[in-house]
């Protein structure tokens, strides 16, 4: 979140996300950095500097006016800045499921409002800025640092009519989830984010055909579809971007390891990580979504299909590090167990991913609602005999996460 204020106001643990004027008058080669000391304050003001934008997330804030005295007194030591160009990363303390869902979910609509925005400029022909959607990825980071879960289980809950931004977002939590377990820099890691973001703006050119499923768009609608990773590689060709893994993906993450993708069938290795990492997905989230003509499959059921095309459309060192990421059940996942029960995927076991945490809720032989039972399916004589779609059985994913949100 950014606030104006004048440079009289600055002060030490602040984080400046941009400095007001041109910066070739003043001696700041960065324009976003934690301001560590009173010589840096003094410095901003002598360059005739009249105003900065803040970062409240990043550093502290104006302090109020009954705090005015303390402010004056020696500083408190000041966060680090998020991930990125200007420093390295402070981890957030750990939390659990259900607090960071509530996290999650202001975040969603802080973020519905930050890619809307960033959709609408170029609507109108705008220059495409940046600099809001990558506040965003950073919180997104933070979120993915506190509980590795809950974002991604969050972001999965579409609401109609949030198709396009939630996918945005919901892509970019992935691949910065999916870039972390890949061991990649944290620099890029944040520019997959980005790519996250921004990977489907070329369809704002064709929103038409961007809405049908292949086999319900004309040859004319299915044309102007394969044009928009083209579409946006030029919109974000045009935007000031600090690295190219944003174009790479947005202009590849269609393509195929087997060269049966678009726009150019390019095959294997002539794909970069980041473009195989989009890939893999964007294609996760799509099958997990509702739109027009598709109804959502289930995590596990998006997962199996797959699995079985690593090799052939996703690649095998992608799909391992993404498995482990969102786990073979991820969470919210329905399975039935031997007991003929319904049970929801509550947590992940990384030594056993086939064996996960569940919450029996539903008698399938009674076809009633049961008395909530916590498994442990690594301790228990319990084991899965299918997945299932919670919306046959009358369930959707938001009376499941009620269901799983406390339990963990």
């Amino acid at each position: 979140m950014l606030r104006r204020i004048g440079t009289e106001q600055l002060q030490v643990g602040m984080f400046v996300a941009r400095l007001g004027g041109p910066w070739i008058n003043h001696p700041f080669w960065r324009a976003k950095f934690l301001v560590a000391s009173d010589e840096q304050v003094r410095q901003i003001r002598s360059a005739g500097v009249k105003e900065v934008w803040i970062d409240l997330l990043k550093g502290r804030n104006v302090p109020a006016p009954e705090e005015a005295e303390a402010a004056a007194a020696p500083a408190v030591p000041a966060p680090k800045p998020a991930s990125g160009p200007d420093g390295p990363a402070a981890v957030p303390p750990p939390a659990t499921l259900e607090a960071e869902i509530m996290h999650a979910r202001e975040l969603l609509q802080s973020g519905k409002a930050v890619i809307g925005s960033m959709f609408a400029d170029v609507r109108m022909g705008r220059a495409l800025e940046v600099s809001g959607a990558l506040l965003l990825v950073d919180a997104a980071s933070r979120s993915l640092s506190r509980h590795g879960q809950a974002l991604l289980a969050l972001a999965r809950l579409k609401a109609r009519g949030d198709d396009n931004y939630l996918h945005a977002f919901a892509v970019c939590a992935l691949m910065i989830a999916v870039g972390r377990t890949l061991g990649l820099p944290d620099d890029e890691v944040r520019e997959l984010g980005l790519a996250g973001l921004v990977h489907d703006i070329g369809k704002l050119t064709v929103p038409g055909a961007a809405n049908l499923r292949a086999g319900e768009r004309t040859p004319e609608q299915d044309e102007a579809y394969r044009r928009h990773p083209s579409a946006g590689y030029r919109i974000l060709n045009e935007a000031r971007l600090y690295s190219n893994i944003p174009l790479d993906v947005c202009v590849h993450h269609h393509e195929r390891v087997d060269g049966r993708g678009f726009p150019f069938g390019l095959i294997g290795r002539e794909l970069s990580v980041h473009a195989r990492i989009g890939a893999v997905c964007d294609t996760y989230d799509a099958l997990t979504a509702g739109h027009p003509g598709h109804q959502p499959w289930s995590p596990a059921r998006a997962m199996e299909y797959m699995a079985v095309r690593v090799d052939t459309l996703f690649d095998r060192r992608v799909f391992k590090a993404f498995s482990r990421t969102v786990g073979i059940y991820p969470l919210g996942t329905v399975l039935r167990l031997r007991s003929n029960r319904l049970a929801v995927v509550c947590a992940q076991n990384d030594a056993d991913p086939l064996r996960p945490r569940v919450m029996a809720f539903y008698s399938v032989a009674q076809s009633r609602p049961v008395p909530h039972e916590l498994i442990d399916l690594r301790h228990s004589d319990e084991t899965v005999v299918a997945f299932e779609n919670a919306a046959e059985w009358g369930f959707t994913d938001e009376q499941l996460l009620e269901l799983y949100a406390p339990a963990v």
